[in-house]
């Protein structure tokens, strides 16, 4: 499956890059699990926007611009979008 990932704020700039597409094995997977894989991938993602294995209390994630969710206990599924954003990004 594939995942867009779009980044804003405080993950943008840690990250380096607007949005990425991320690809996994399988058909649908926890947004936690996804949040793990970014970590992997950007070091300063990891040491600047997680606090151990959870996104730190400042950001928030979007799940095809419709429902946000601060645990990261929702399921993406292929082709959808993820925004990760700090609380106070926005325009």
């Amino acid at each position: 499956m594939k995942i867009k990932i779009e980044y804003y704020g405080i993950p943008r700039q840690r990250v380096g890059i607007a949005s990425e597409v991320y690809e996994f094995d399988q058909e649908e997977m926890e947004i936690h699990d996804v949040i793990l894989a970014v970590a992997r991938k950007h070091p300063e993602f990891q040491r600047n926007c997680m606090a151990g294995d959870r996104l730190n209390q400042h950001l928030t994630v979007n799940l095809n611009g419709t429902r946000f969710y601060q645990t990261e206990n929702g399921t993406a599924r292929d082709g959808d979008a993820l925004l990760i954003l700090s609380m106070d990004a926005g325009g």
